[in-house]
């Protein structure tokens, strides 16, 4: 992706979605389907004005082929989103909605490198990746702020108490 945000989604038959990831310039989306020529896995919707690059299977295939380093780095890609499905799943079967947002939370500041999330989480989004309401996802971040766990400017959050946020995402249900 050259620009924008765009959102991965699977979407329920009533219009529900649950948010697989949101991506950012430099990232990618639909090897899957460059991969094993099946139909795509999930839906990407553009969270604001965009530019994509495409990228035909026949030329994909070329350019893995004459140089395997291109190949390695899908396959660090892949490796490193099926651990962290693999953690989603195991988020939401045994942690409770708090826990899981303060998953999400330092999963998201480790991405980012540093204790600021500087993606435009809203607490809708929060709550289509998590899969809750929009209101319990309020009434935690709000318990969250005023424990000092974190910090909210300008729709970006900052970690203060990573401690505390890694403490309560290991909580079971």
């Amino acid at each position: 992706m050259r620009a924008g945000r765009v959102k991965v989604v699977l979407v329920a038959e009533d219009g529900r979605e649950v948010i697989l990831g949101i991506l950012s310039v430099g990232e990618h989306f639909g090897e899957l389907s460059l991969i094993d020529d099946q139909p795509r896995s999930a839906h990407v919707i553009a969270m604001e004005d965009s530019a994509l690059l495409v990228l035909r299977r026949e030329d994909f295939r070329k350019r893995v082929e004459a140089n395997p380093s291109v190949a390695w780095s899908l396959l660090s890609e892949l490796s490193r989103r099926l651990r962290r499905a693999d953690g989603q799943i195991g988020s939401l079967v045994l942690l409770d909605v708090p826990g899981r947002i303060a998953r999400m939370l330092l999963d998201t500041a480790n991405e980012g490198g540093g204790p600021l999330i500087e993606k435009a989480l809203t607490h809708q989004t929060i709550a289509h990746v998590i899969g809750a309401s929009r209101e319990t996802v309020s009434r935690a971040m709000r318990e969250f702020q005023e424990s000092g766990w974190i910090s909210t400017e300008r729709r970006r959050i900052r970690i203060i108490d990573r401690g505390a946020l890694e403490k309560r995402s290991q909580q079971r249900t």
